[in-house]
């Protein structure tokens, strides 16, 4: 929705502009039309490029090229261990646990997804790939390398349970930072349905005001 309006708001100043151009221009060369068209046009055209240009690096969050390259080589290591989770998952025997990583790998991927379509979200979740994620991984791993273990101590029990109780607060800090990411989608998702939900209750009250105005009319003739 933001997009459109934006788009709306383009076209609107970069007509008006066109059109403003053409008219100077027809009155100061003693009514050119068709150089005053040529004019109107070319003004236009380069209104239009200006705004584009300048809303996709606002949109863009002003991002540098380094900055563009920082995030993309973080992405790529993302994706690395991802890899590295999924492949460990396939050693986890355990249902419950088995359920958990599975989680936390498709909220990983969701978000990598995201911030790929929109790479200024990674200073929303910066900190998560950086240093969470990479915790999770060999967490993860040391975790399905143990378990398959013929003999278990003590304290390789107290690690395992300890283990699956942070991965169980990972799953929920995964869910957080995805949420986090998909916030300003969410709040355009809102403003689209009260927009369509206006638009429906308008379009609801048209055939009962309709009904009265000719049941009125039909009384004033009768």
């Amino acid at each position: 929705m933001k997009r459109l309006l934006m788009t709306l708001w383009r076209w609107f100043v970069s007509w008006n502009v066109g059109f403003i151009t053409a008219t100077i221009v027809f009155f100061l060369l003693d009514y050119q039309f068709f150089l005053s068209f040529i004019s109107g046009t070319a003004a236009m055209v380069l209104t239009s490029f200006c705004m584009k240009w300048r809303s996709q690096r606002i949109h863009a969050g002003d991002l540098l090229k380094e900055e563009k390259d920082y995030i993309r080589t973080q992405l790529a290591e993302a994706r690395k261990k991802w890899r590295r989770m999924r492949r460990a998952r396939l050693k986890i025997r355990s249902m419950v646990m088995w359920q958990r990583i599975s989680h936390i790998s498709a909220t990983v991927d969701k978000m990598i997804q995201a911030v790929e379509r929109q790479p200024q979200k990674f200073r929303v979740a910066q900190s998560f790939f950086i240093q969470e994620l990479d915790s999770a991984v060999t967490m993860i791993e040391k975790y399905a390398y143990l378990i398959h273990q013929p003999v278990r101590s003590e304290e390789m029990k107290e690690a395992l349970r300890k283990t699956e109780k942070l991965l169980e607060e990972l799953e929920s800090s995964a869910e957080q930072q995805l949420l986090a990411i998909l916030s300003d989608d969410v709040f355009d998702l809102k403003i689209e349905t009260r927009l369509l939900e206006q638009s429906l209750l308008e379009e609801q009250n048209k055939p009962k005001n309709t009904e009265w105005r000719e049941e009125k009319k039909y009384e004033t003739v009768r």
